[in-house]
């Protein structure tokens, strides 16, 4: 008798912590965009998709063939969601926000930059966090996010101070035009136009601070322009991964 009491008390317990998850976590289905390097390509890309959780950073591997994956994320708190096209591009991006009434986050690339330098954050900071709220307010200044200076967003936020003129629109920077083989070469980025090289000149160019890579399919090669906070360019070229 004694023993069948203690198994019941066991099965009770253990039913009332799963409906307890069951009540404070919902299902959400995250897509992935398409990336233009896979329309270049003729090709599906896999992706290292990270978000925050109560135990800090999870990750998971989205195979070529995966266009959508379904999280368990928690009611009531902010989720910082992101998808590395082969494990290091640049991001999509979005976030899991207590308001929404979807059961579905599209990702964004134009958000991507953002959610990369949340996932850095304190979650303490980041699970209250009003996402939609601030995406607003920085679209307001630039529809392009690459152009929102992060260094005083992010740092704002950490220190739970963000006010209007935290965001700061940056200028861009002027790109002499460098040398490169003749082909086209496909940005990552969505916004972004080809490179069209036919005499082994690219440019000139205006871009933000940050890493831009152009995928030539003919010649299975990448290119990896690096613009530093002065406006320096580094480029180089390196085996292509699609």
């Amino acid at each position: 008798m004694r023993k069948t009491f203690i198994a019941v008390l066991i099965a009770v317990v253990v039913l009332l912590v799963s409906c307890s998850q069951g009540m404070y976590s919902r299902t959400v289905e995250v897509v992935i965009p398409p990336h233009p390097w896979e329309k270049a390509s003729g090709k599906n890309l896999w992706y290292t998709l990270r978000w925050t959780d109560s135990s800090g950073i999870r990750s998971l591997y989205i195979g070529p063939e995966q266009r959508s994956v379904s999280l368990d994320v928690p009611v009531g708190e902010t989720v910082i969601v992101s998808a590395y096209p082969l494990g290091e591009l640049n991001p999509f991006g979005g976030a899991v926000c207590p308001t929404d009434e979807t059961g579905t986050l599209v990702l964004s690339q134009n958000e991507g930059v953002f959610a990369n330098e949340l996932l850095s954050l304190d979650r303490e900071v980041t699970r209250e966090l009003n996402y939609g709220l601030i995406i607003d307010n920085m679209l307001k200044k630039c529809d392009d996010l690459r152009q929102i200076g992060k260094v005083s967003v992010i740092r704002d936020i950490q220190n739970r101070q963000l006010h209007d003129a935290s965001i700061k629109p940056v200028s861009l920077f002027g790109i002499e035009p460098f040398a490169v083989p003749d082909g086209i070469w496909t940005s990552e980025f969505l916004r972004d136009p080809d490179l069209i090289v036919t005499d082994g000149t690219a440019g000139p160019l205006e871009l933000p601070e940050g890493v831009f890579r152009y995928l030539n399919t003919e010649l299975d090669r990448v290119l990896v322009l690096i613009v530093d906070s002065r406006g320096d360019r580094y480029c180089y070229l390196r085996q292509s991964l699609v």
